[in-house]
């Protein structure tokens, strides 16, 4: 890691969550020459915070030159896209929020990434982990900012970190002990340049890692990802099992998790072992690919695999992921506001099929294509409720198709013709395939006024 000493002029690039906690953790440590360069003007509460520790503002729409000249050091925060040219002209300054925390954190990692599922990846192995009696701090890319887990770090035995491509987009140090990529599908390509660039990113997980480290991916991308050293394990999992060939071509440091007759099985050594049985309520717990993956890390952690089957029974999943909000007139609602890309809609309408579905679309597409998904719908949903700024665009794409659908410039629009159109025995789901940015902040407060808007009908 490059050497910050303490009187360095640090820069820190975006003023969000991200970045106050890096120039928390500065500030602690002894640095004093902090400055910060934003788009938009502090508040009244921030501009105090900032005079306090005597940190400079940039405007970034007129002093962006001044501020990379300034600085012997850059920290962007995940959020900003560093275009090509900017970072190839002060490559020797850049340093990621990721490679701060690893090189200040002196306990484990364990990472995870991928399009979707990572979320509740993090979520349900952090309770595997608790369960077990092994203490974890749990934050990154969700709830707590990775810098915000330092102080904690001499009461607990590892890190468990969700990751974004924007946060290992820039990474060159980052080598957690073990690595979890969940799946991959086009996503982010309004900051990513290019799918390459995206996928390029998210395989920086594992490109680092060194000696005696684990690595867990989805089957599909063994001939993809990054080579492995020869004391590195490279796990594998898959919901059907691999042909003969393709399980002849894996070497002593690989194995792979996939399912035979409803039973999660282990390939390695030329040998097939059974390690636990799906049952019903770990089916209907997660996504069958999620289920895979977390039965994998138990038996590459060596964890109890019967404490995943209690989890399934007792843990509640985060806020917005396939929430169940309740029945109205016999008719199920569903909160999958999360649901920021397609695959994650398409993966929420498979676990709702043979169901007369009616689903909600909409937010921004993120540079991605949404007709193929809009062809996916077909014949698997009753009506398809579009709302929001691409509103139109998704209903002529829908119409393209034949699809039965509507178009609302607002939610609250697009529910009163859902409950006039919706019959006892049919199923809401409210999973928008895109991000929330043209009407809500985030998804949490998309999710959170679509159940507002339902509250005063369903019943618990």
């Amino acid at each position: 890691m490059m050497e910050i000493k303490k009187s360095c002029r640090i820069g820190v690039w975006g003023f969000g969550v991200v970045g106050k906690s890096v120039i928390n953790h500065l500030y602690a440590g002894g640095y004093n020459k902090i400055c910060i360069m934003d788009k938009r003007i502090p508040t009244i509460q921030e501009y105090e915070f900032l005079k306090q520790k005597n940190i400079s503002w940039y405007n970034q729409e007129n002093e962006e030159e001044i501020f990379f000249d300034s600085c012997e050091i850059i920290i962007p925060s995940p959020g900003v896209n560093i275009n090509s040219i900017c970072y190839a002209t002060q490559v020797s300054k850049w340093l990621t929020e990721l490679d701060l925390f690893y090189n200040n954190f002196t306990k484990p990692i364990i990472a995870v990434t991928g399009s979707i599922g990572k979320t509740s990846v993090v979520h349900i192995l952090g309770e595997l982990l608790k369960n077990a009696s092994i203490s974890v701090a749990i934050g990154g890319n969700i709830g707590i900012p990775m810098l915000d887990l330092l102080i904690t770090q001499d009461c607990v035995d590892y890190a468990l970190l969700e990751v974004s491509s924007f946060q290992l987009l820039h990474c060159t140090e980052f080598a957690p002990y073990l690595a979890i990529i969940t799946n991959f599908h086009l996503n982010h390509l309004d900051y990513h340049a290019t799918q390459e660039e995206y996928f390029s990113a998210k395989f920086n997980i594992l490109r680092l890692q060194k000696d005696n480290t684990l690595s867990l991916i989805p089957f599909v991308l063994r001939k993809k990802a990054p080579a492995i050293g020869s004391n590195h394990l490279r796990a594998y999992f898959v919901s059907i099992k691999p042909s003969i060939d393709e399980l002849a071509q894996l070497n002593a440091h690989e194995r792979v998790y996939y399912v035979e007759n409803n039973t999660v099985m282990r390939y390695a050594h030329n040998t097939h072992v059974s390690i636990t049985v799906l049952t019903p309520d770990l089916l209907n717990f997660s996504f069958l690919d999620n289920i895979i993956l977390l039965v994998s890390v138990c038996d590459l952690m060596l964890l109890n695999i019967k404490a995943l089957q209690t989890i399934a029974t007792t843990l509640t999943l985060p806020e917005h992921r396939m929430e169940k909000i309740g029945i109205f007139n016999n008719i199920e609602f569903y909160n999958d506001s999360k649901a920021t890309t397609t695959a994650s809609t398409l993966a929420a309408v498979e676990k709702l099929k043979n169901r007369y579905l009616h689903i909600f679309i909409g937010g921004l597409s993120k540079g991605v294509d949404r007709a193929p998904f809009i062809m996916q719908l077909k014949n698997n949903v009753k009506h398809v409720y579009c709302f929001g700024n691409e509103a139109d665009a998704l209903y002529a794409m829908c119409v393209n198709n034949t699809i039965s659908a509507s178009h609302h410039i607002t939610l609250e629009e697009a529910l009163n013709h859902c409950l006039s159109m919706a019959l006892p025995g049919d199923c809401v789901l409210f999973s928008p395939a895109g991000s929330s940015y043209d009407l809500y902040k985030n998804y949490e407060e998309r999710g959170n006024h679509f159940k507002k808007l339902l509250a005063k009908y369903i019943q618990k």
